[in-house]
């Protein structure tokens, strides 16, 4: 996972500054991305918290949300490859379709029907050409219009689908002449087979298990999991603020939140938290790890005064 400034949000000093900084998905994410929103989410005038919520993940997620688009192109464009010579069967065929179509007046139905597939599939090639032009593995930011492009493919791609349908609807209508439309038919259900392999990346978490999309599923389930787990920390720490609080003002003399450094308030109600209200999670790990966040975030003090609060806090009787 990746992060981004804090900046983005409100205009904070260079030493406060959290900056881009790599991260697995470990505890130690999970607490450096809960302190961010915690800090965005507790500055005076800012957003509350629920309302800030989509923003930061938006944000904060951008540099894997980059790399899904990236990975979602390619895919498309891979498993759109042949599509364009089944296309041209399917133009070659559709005079004579039409024109076998149209000896029936009473199959007005299905050649709308045909006609109406002729004109979506007419579409298809410029938005596959668009994407490949704008698909490049080196640029970490894709341009927003190939994303906007993908979008566009997939709405296409299930009005098709949806026209393919009411084709096939109709023609059972007309069983002699089901027979003679043999070879269009063969055309439209070679496209359709594309559709398929696009709608899988459309919707990865429904093919989960197939090797060309298994990769998209899993960087889309280990986003989710994510902000999953960071969301459940930081509700936790909210609703429990005033207890928090209480907790802090016992072992700091005067204390008053608004008095102490944004990201030191969040650390130490992160680590308040844990301390008090996760039993799983031992005080001095909690200690440690939160001395560490402070010690890359916050000022050459915060270390020692994160430290000595926290421990002073797991002393308290229970």
């Amino acid at each position: 996972m990746s992060y981004f400034p804090l900046l983005a949000f409100t205009k904070i000093t260079k030493r406060n500054q959290l900056d881009l900084i790599p991260a697995m998905h470990s505890r130690r994410a999970i607490r450096e991305s809960a302190i961010q929103f915690l800090y965005c989410s507790d500055l005076e005038g800012g957003a509350a918290a629920e309302e800030l919520s989509d923003t930061y993940w938006d944000l904060s997620l951008e540099s894997d949300q980059n790399k899904l688009v990236k990975a979602s192109a390619k895919a498309a464009l891979h498993l759109n490859q042949g599509r364009e010579a089944r296309h041209s069967k399917l133009v070659e065929r559709a005079d004579t379709a039409l024109a076998t179509i149209s000896a029936d007046p009473e199959a007005e139905k299905l050649k709308l029907a045909l006609n109406e597939i002729l004109k979506l599939e007419s579409k298809w090639q410029s938005i596959i050409d668009r994407i490949q032009r704008l698909y490049d593995p080196g640029v970490e930011t894709p341009s927003p219009e190939l994303t906007s492009s993908l979008k566009e493919l997939y709405t296409l791609n299930t009005q098709l689908t949806e026209s393919r349908k009411r084709w096939n609807y109709h023609l059972q209508d007309f069983p002699i002449l089901n027979k003679r439309l043999d070879p269009i038919k063969a055309a439209i259900n070679g496209l359709q087979r594309v559709s398929d392999r696009i709608r899988m990346v459309e919707h990865p978490e429904q093919f989960a298990d197939h090797p060309d999309i298994k990769h998209l599923q899993e960087t889309a389930d280990k986003m989710a999991s994510f902000r999953q787990e960071v969301d459940t920390l930081t509700r936790g720490i909210i609703q429990q603020k005033s207890k928090l609080d209480d907790a802090i003002h016992q072992v700091v003399e005067n204390y008053r939140p608004d008095r102490i450094d944004p990201v030191d308030r969040a650390a130490l109600r992160l680590g308040t938290y844990e301390i008090l209200f996760k039993e799983d999670i031992p005080a001095p790990v909690t200690i440690n790890e939160c001395i560490e966040i402070s010690r890359r975030f916050g000022s050459s003090e915060s270390p020692k005064f994160i430290n000595g609060v926290l421990d002073k806090i797991a002393k308290i009787p229970s």
